[in-house]
């Protein structure tokens, strides 16, 4: 069974969110960066920095840097008898 873990960073770590489905913590992720990038100016050097993909996410702005992980664990479920 397969699980993925999201946790984001900023001025610390966030709470993780847990689910068995990628997509759903994709599309968190994804709506997080989008909110954290909306209205915002930033220079080239912060552009460049900034992505999406994914597994991660990271958005620089004035400096600061704003960053998004989903990591896949396997999980053995062993047979019951």
């Amino acid at each position: 069974m397969k699980l993925y873990v999201l946790c984001s960073y900023g001025d610390g770590l966030n709470d993780p969110d847990v689910s068995t489905d990628y997509q759903e913590l994709y599309e968190k992720m994804e709506k997080s960066y989008r909110m954290t990038l909306d209205h915002v100016s930033q220079t080239e050097e912060e552009q460049e920095n900034t992505y999406l993909s994914g597994y991660s996410a990271r958005a620089v702005i004035h400096g600061e840097w704003m960053e998004w992980s989903i990591t896949e664990l396997e999980i053995p479920i062993s047979r019951l008898s």
